[in-house]
């Protein structure tokens, strides 16, 4: 099996270390950035290396539907199709040494959302709708086999809404969605109904830092990015973009996907109590059920042994009975 700087993504381009930067070259190696991948020419990340000249943000032209997805380690021989949804700020990046520690018979796709990355010159999306068209669009030609989608904060919302389309055009719907610590869709909107105001932001008028600590208290986003103006301005937009995506997003009470929902959460994640983790049982006409495990917002950083043992077997196996909260 070949590593993923010498392997071909489903898509037809290039992982890793290899892909092609905005302005068509090879990003240089040694120019790394937090996620431990490469940066764009000449534009040097927070870890050590020189210092950086942030270059001048464009809107690019539409993109084609590829770039969405990437995949680290390809398996052309796995049985089982993992879709990972980063969360709000997050990259696909995030999730390379998951995909590295994954049984051989699951491949990872990991869906790159607009304004970061190799995708970082391009405007970012503003609603969790226009995110997940993108992605159906990108994914509903693409799958080799029905997926599992594993969808962590904002992107259990958006492995929701692409769920919903791939099923309403009768495609290659995911057999099972894991929603980790994310509330339920119901849940936000009747906040939003409520008027709380914990909800509204990533407004152009917030401050930076404010941004930036929202999305940092998360443990989501490198401590580095605050030392670094020129790498805080590349990433702020896309930041912004999302949290003005979770801000508007509302969902009918009746909406619900035909597959069934794990729901991941953590005990001491105090942005998803468990009982707005547990209200996902109301978005699915199958089964639904609750992992709660030790640890914050990102209690699977580090990949440990729990969680991987769980995922996996979430993938693998259907599920036999309803548990929830």
């Amino acid at each position: 099996m070949s590593g993923a700087d010498d392997s071909h993504c489903p898509d037809g381009g290039r992982c890793s270390d290899e892909d092609h930067c905005p302005d068509g070259h090879h990003c240089p190696d040694g120019h790394h950035c937090p996620d431990g991948h490469h940066c764009p020419d000449g534009h040097h990340c927070p870890d050590g290396g020189p210092a950086t000249t942030a270059p001048v943000r464009v809107l690019a032209a539409a993109p084609a539907p590829t770039t969405w997805i990437r995949c680290f380690h390809p398996k052309p021989a796995a049985r089982y199709t993992l879709v990972c949804f980063p969360h709000a700020g997050g990259s696909a990046s995030y999730y390379f040494d998951l995909s590295a520690a994954l049984d051989a018979d699951i491949e990872m796709l990991v869906v790159q959302y607009p304004g970061r990355e190799n995708r970082l010159f391009e405007e970012p999306a503003g609603s969790v709708a226009a995110l997940a068209d993108g992605v159906y669009q990108a994914l509903r030609t693409r799958l080799p086999r029905r997926p599992a989608f594993f969808g962590h904060s904002m992107g259990g919302l958006i492995g929701f809404e692409v769920a919903r389309r791939l099923e309403a055009a009768g495609g290659t719907a995911p057999h099972l969605l894991v929603a980790s610590a994310s509330s339920a869709p119901s849940v936000r909107t009747d906040r939003l109904a409520a008027g709380a105001g914990a909800l509204h932001g990533g407004t152009e008028s917030e401050p930076d830092e404010a941004v930036l600590a929202r999305i940092m208290g998360l443990g989501g986003t490198r401590d580095g990015v605050r030392q670094h103006p020129e790498l805080m301005q590349l990433v702020l937009p896309a930041i912004r973009g999302d949290l003005r995506a979770l801000a508007e997003y509302r969902v009918d009470a009746g909406a619900v996907v035909g597959c069934p929902v794990t729901v991941f959460v953590a005990d001491g994640d105090h942005d998803v109590p468990l009982a707005e983790a547990g209200a996902w049982g109301a978005h699915t006409t199958a089964d639904a059920d609750v992992h709660v495990f030790e640890g914050d917002h990102f209690y699977f950083s580090g990949n440990p042994p729990k969680f991987l043992e769980l995922l996996q077997d979430a993938v693998r196996h259907s599920h036999s009975g309803t548990q929830l909260i």
